[in-house]
């Protein structure tokens, strides 16, 4: 089953804590239950106890299986919905210093943990009414006792998440740093060859790696001496009220019946309080998870057949304010002098940088942008321009004709570009990026400064074909001598 697209975080919560609650008394029940299978089996009742005791195990399974089947669902709702948000942003470039892309996807999985620690807060709260039945069965020195575990236990589960949330943020920190170093790396490759100077670069990898792998060793000792202390107050919990209860048998003061369920039934009450205990320190990860998400959760849909709605939007290049609405076939010219912040204001309304104040709100119909920094692929002419989609060859020639790319050297489709379009002038790289846009026939195009580029015949050309465009929005941001008459104009 496909999980609905607008899943809400909150949405589902009320029915894990219930889920959660009803696992908890399911489980005290059949602590109950358990104690009289075993009590039936002492009083040579072989059969009543052995059916009574597989009612049980099939109760367990059954809670079991209930707990982690909708636990599942509720975790594959959120990744769907969080998974929908992630992909717009894995278009715009990455400004320094933020936070890593691959962080978004552990941020996912710790947000999809979410109902699964719901449903353990639950049961390990409601759990608690064991300890009435525990002071009802076995008196007040067992109950004094697994409450002084307890009090114990709180502080330990404390220091541990503590401990696991210090270093998770180091590793996340360091993972970064590694990240972002082997893209620039990377970029410099060529540069660093031509200076010998390839061990430096692969050096400072393996040494962040390094520091990396110590973070991660140091998280799993924390994770296992948690893991520890939970299992080891668990087992001094039943064993200590084992002891008592035995000696109340001894003494007459306590039937099978009781003695057995207060054991059964601490044992219980740990088993939830250390399954929670075990996931306590997730808590924190999944609240960092869903302020990170929440925050890339910007986009608004606009009103039908509106493009683009801006509202008293300030850029973090600009203090001009920009209140702007886009419908199709609009022309619309932003202006300023070099540096003003236009290249920053269409970034803004495309969604690649987010805004200093205001809201963009875009449709769901494409939206190009165009600039002479826009990349080209390392692979055959045709594949730069249908990018996988279908069209006829002719077609596609005589669009490159009409841009002035009438040569030998587009005369070959199948031509090879080399990495991202080394050899080409920039005039050439803005008209293969304009045909390629022209053919996947967006709604709104976004010029940045591609004027600049063209001498005054390809200018003309240019301006020719997207005025014969006119179901098209255009906003073309320039310094001067724009390619199209506006209708609005915003300055920067």
């Amino acid at each position: 089953m496909t999980p609905p697209a607008d899943a809400n975080p909150d949405a589902g919560r009320s029915f894990a804590r219930l889920l959660g609650a009803s696992l908890a008394l399911w489980g005290l029940a059949l602590a109950l239950l358990s104690a009289r299978a075993v009590v039936w089996l002492a009083e040579g009742r072989v059969t009543s106890g052995l059916v009574l005791l597989g009612v049980v195990v099939l109760g367990r399974l059954l809670g079991a299986e209930m707990s982690e089947a909708w636990t599942a669902y509720a975790a594959a709702r959120l990744r769907h919905r969080y998974r929908r948000v992630v992909t717009t942003l894995m278009v715009r470039p990455r400004r320094e210093g933020e936070r890593g892309r691959s962080d978004l996807a552990h941020a996912i999985e710790d947000v999809s943990s979410l109902p699964a620690l719901d449903v353990l807060s639950a049961s390990a709260r409601v759990a608690s009414l064991g300890l009435v039945v525990l002071f009802w069965a076995a008196g007040l020195l067992p109950l004094a006792i697994v409450l002084a575990l307890l009090g114990v236990a709180v502080p330990l589960y404390l220091r541990a998440g503590r401990r696991a949330n210090a270093m998770d943020a180091d590793f996340r920190a360091r993972r970064n740093v590694l990240e972002s170093r082997q893209l620039e790396l990377i970029s410099h490759a060529p540069d660093l060859r031509a200076l010998g100077a390839v061990a430096y670069g692969a050096n400072e990898i393996a040494a962040i790696s390094d520091s990396e792998h110590v973070i991660v060793e140091r998280a799993v000792r924390v994770s296992l001496s948690s893991s520890l202390v939970t299992e080891f107050l668990a087992g001094v919990s039943v064993g200590l009220v084992a002891m008592v209860v035995g000696f109340g048998l001894l003494d007459g003061r306590i039937t099978l019946l009781r003695a057995l369920i207060a054991v059964l039934v601490t044992a219980e009450l740990f088993g939830h309080v250390r399954r929670y205990g075990v996931a306590f320190h997730r808590r924190e990860d999944v609240t960092t998870a869903r302020a990170v998400l929440d925050a890339c959760d910007t986009f608004e849909i606009t009103s039908a057949g509106t493009l683009l709605d801006v509202e008293a939007l300030t850029t973090h290049a600009s203090d001009a304010r920009v209140d702007l609405r886009v419908e199709r076939g609009d022309r619309v010219l932003v202006t300023g002098p070099s540096g003003s912040g236009k290249t920053t204001l269409l970034h803004t309304l495309i969604g690649w940088t987010a805004p200093r104040e205001g809201v963009v709100r875009r449709g769901a119909a494409p939206i190009a942008y165009v600039s002479a920094e826009s990349p080209l692929l390392s692979q055959s002419l045709w594949d730069n321009l249908t990018l996988g989609e279908a069209h006829e060859r002719d077609d596609v020639r005589a669009l490159l004709v009409r841009l002035g790319l009438d040569t030998d050297r587009f005369a070959d489709l199948d031509l090879r570009l080399d990495a991202d379009g080394r050899g080409l002038s920039s005039g050439e790289r803005v008209r293969l990026v304009l045909a390629r846009t022209l053919l996947a026939r967006p709604a709104l195009i976004l010029l940045d400064d591609v004027a600049g580029v063209l001498d005054v015949a390809n200018r003309e050309l240019v301006s020719r074909l997207l005025n014969e465009h006119a179901d098209v929005a255009i906003i073309e941001a320039t310094v001067d001598a724009p390619l199209l008459d506006a209708h609005q104009v915003v300055m920067t």
